[in-house]
This record gives structure tokens, C-alpha cells and sequence, in this order.
């Protein structure tokens, strides 16, 4: 095996760290302080670790075999530079505690490399990408957020009224909170690991890119997913709890009969776009549901943490495309 193939490997499973860094899932477990911060952090990391090795295939193939044009074949030098642009972006964000997307950053630095091929000869930007794929893949980003914040609401708005029949008292409510607190760590768990899922596809598509044209083999591919879903939880223990504490001291107060109506709309969403092979922004729904249950409670989330939630999320795309354009034609320039 070539050592630049060794190098883009090493790249991948670090990737998996700064995916891991980012992952804000335990935001509500942590907002509705039902354990301790540190068990909220492990039980994320192990979670994590479960997701990756067995739900991540599915979105991963999506991602390393789908994405570019018929024409256009991954080469070593492409995966460099998508590695690098969002490994880059990924810790800059997650250090600022700023919950980005993983996928909106991959797909970026995707189109980065395929729009300086599209300047090559004989190419054409027209059938860099699989445009079909692509626009799947942008609806998912469109739908899952809605879907994330209308089964929220629905879910918040059920259980108000439930709770709204039953006997009211001190004790009675506390009670009734402990029970949703079970539930929730129940649920948030579903969440954290088809999140695992989904999100690590993003750096483990870089690995069936590589199976599928054939430099490396397939059977490589377990060790790889193991590595990297041990660095994923590694990223959540290191620097997610940045951003985690940061989602959940700041959108809205979280109750844990709130905590689970927004948990139980993630995870639907999450697992059924990780089932069928579509990449999602597991942020986007998580922030979308808060935002959906906090309108039942009458709860607007914080302005200025929401607000530099948005600007975080618009600005990923063009960055990472434009990180990744970069390091790929400076590495063809010198090449």
C-alpha cells in the first residue's frame, strides 16, 4: 500500500475526532440535568462508538461512492483535501462551541474538489457530480429540520396535555418527572447512536471511496470503522462537551418531559434518514425539535446563541468548498 494511502487512512479515523467533537446529541440529557455531566459525556462516547461500527455503512457509500459525477473518479488527492478542509473546519467550530454540520461540511468540500476538476481538460462542471444524488441529499437537509421541529411540537403539545389531566401536586409532578427522565435516556440513546451513524459516514465514506476504486482492500474496513468510532467517542469526551454544555445551557430550560418530546423527534428522524442511506444534519434536527417544543411552552430559544447557531450552519458549505478547492489545486499546482 502506497504511503499517501496510508497518510489519507490516518486522515480518515482523525476525521472521526472532529466529527466526535462536534456532536452536540446529549445536549438536552445534559440541559435537564437529570446525571451527572461527566456520565453524560461517556455514556455519549460509548454510544457513539456502538453507532459507528454498526450503522454507519449505508450513509458511508452514499457519500464515498455517489456523490461525484460517472465521469470523475476519487482520486488520492481529492480525499486529501476533503479530509483535511473538514477535519479544519470541524475543530475551529467545535472550539468555539458552535454546533455545525458534518454533512453540510463533507458534501462542501466535495463540491470544492469536483469544481476544480470541472476546470480540467476536457471537463465540465455539468457532470462533476451526481447531481440526482446531490439534490437527494439537499432535500434531506430542507425536510429533516421541519420534520425535526413539527414532531417536537407534536410530541410537546401531546404530553402537555396528558400531564394536564393528571393530578396535580408537588410530589406527584416530581414523580412524573423521574419517569420521563428514565425515558429519556432511553430515547436519547436511539438518538446518540443512529447520530453515530450518520455523522461518521462522513469520514468513513472516504474508506469506500477508496474500496471502490479498488487501492485499498475490503477487507481493511472493519479495523477502519473500529478506529474510527473509537476516536469518535474520544472527540465527544475531549471537545464535544463543549459544544454540548453550550446547546444545552443556551437554547431554551429543559424539563425532562421537554428533553424527551425533542429527543423522541430526533431520533425518528435520525434513524429513518441512517436506515435508508441519507446524510443528515443531526444538528439541524436537534435545534429545529428544541426550537418546536419550546414554541409549545412559549419559550423562545436564546437570540444570540440561536442566531450564531444559523450564521454557523450558512457559512459551513461555502467554507468547506472553499478550504477544500484550495488544498486541492495547490497540491495539483505542485504535484
Amino acid at each position: 500500500m502506497e504511503l499517501i494511502i496510508i497518510a489519507v487512512l490516518i486522515l480518515m479515523v482523525g476525521l472521526g475526532f472532529g466529527i466526535g467533537s462536534n456532536d452536540e446529541t446529549m445536549a438536552t440529557l445534559y440541559g435537564s440535568r437529570i446525571i451527572k455531566t461527566k456520565y453524560v459525556i461517556g455514556l455519549a462516547a460509548v454510544l457513539a462508538f456502538i453507532g459507528v461500527m454498526f450503522m454507519s455503512e449505508r450513509v458511508g457509500k452514499t457519500i464515498g461512492e455517489n456523490l461525484l459525477g460517472q465521469d470523475v473518479e476519487y482520486s488520492i488527492y481529492m480525499l486529501l483535501a476533503i479530509i483535511i478542509s473538514t477535519t479544519i473546519w470541524l475543530i475551529v467550530a467545535s472550539i468555539t462551541g458552535a454546533p455545525i454540520s458534518t454533512t453540510h461540511s463533507v458534501v462542501g468540500a466535495v463540491f470544492g474538489v469536483a469544481l476544480v476538476w470541472s476546470f480540467g481538460p476536457g471537463a465540465s462542471f455539468g457532470s462533476s457530480m451526481d447531481w440526482g444524488t446531490v439534490g437527494k441529499v439537499a432535500l434531506g437537509w430542507v425536510i429533516s429540520p421541519i420534520l425535526g421541529f413539527i414532531g417536537a411540537f407534536i410530541f410537546k403539545s401531546i404530553m402537555d396535555k396528558i400531564l394536564s389531566r393528571m393530578q396535580k401536586g408537588l410530589d406527584r409532578l416530581e414523580k412524573i418527572e423521574r419517569i420521563f427522565g428514565i425515558l429519556l435516556i432511553l430515547v436519547i440513546s436511539w438518538t446518540q447512536i443512529s447520530r453515530a451513524g450518520n455523522d461518521s459516514a462522513n469520514a468513513l465514506g472516504i474508506m469506500y471511496g477508496l474500496i471502490e476504486t479498488g487501492q485499498i482492500p475490503e477487507n481493511l474496513s472493519g479495523y477502519l470503522v473500529a478506529v474510527t468510532a473509537l476516536l469518535k467517542g474520544l472527540g465527544i469526551i475531549a471537545i464535544g462537551r463543549i459544544v454540548i454544555k453550550n446547546v444545552g445551557n443556551n437554547l431554551i430550560s429543559l424539563k425532562p418531559s421537554d428533553a424527551f418530546s425533542i429527543e423522541l423527534s430526533t431520533a425518528i428522524v435520525l434513524f429513518v434518514a441512517t436506515m435508508v442511506g441519507l446524510p443528515i444534519s443531526g444538528s439541524q434536527v436537534l435545534i429545529f425539535s428544541v426550537v418546536g417544543a419550546g414554541m409549545v411552552k412559549g419559550e423562545r430559544p436564546d437570540k444570540k446563541t440561536f442566531i450564531r447557531i444559523i450564521i454557523s450552519w450558512i457559512i459551513t458549505f461555502p467554507v468547506a468548498a472553499a478550504l477544500s478547492a484550495l488544498i486541492y489545486g495547490v497540491t495539483l499546482a505542485i504535484i
